[in-house]
């Protein structure tokens, strides 16, 4: 990420799982661990020499079942967690980047 926190405020992420899946800006998804919660299918993601991890979010489905897709053609996507802050959201992303590189070096490159 462009601007680094200090390690004290990182936040204890462990990576339990890492599935690389190289799409646009999509590099993969993992599995973490935050305390005693685990998430799944957290996305990691680059574009112009930043990165970030965003939390799960899911399809838009409408009536009919269907993914609902924007005018580009690209499915749209609603969260399925939500951060409080964007500072709290940033951290998030900065921990989980972080503990990547150190788990899997070489997984945050292009």
């Amino acid at each position: 990420m462009e601007q680094s926190m200090s390690d004290a405020k990182l936040m204890p992420v462990v990576i339990l799982d890492w599935r690389p899946m190289k799409r646009n800006s999509l590099l993969g998804f993992a599995k973490i661990q935050l305390g005693a919660l685990k998430i799944s299918d957290v996305t990691v993601n680059t574009n112009s020499g930043r990165l970030w991890a965003g939390l799960p979010s899911k399809p838009m489905i409408d009536r009919d079942g269907a993914a609902m897709r924007n005018d580009q053609g690209k499915i749209k996507y609603v969260p399925i967690l939500e951060w409080d802050s964007k500072g709290t959201g940033d951290r998030f992303s900065e921990s989980v980047v972080t503990a990547l590189e150190a788990a899997h070096p070489g997984a945050t490159t292009e």
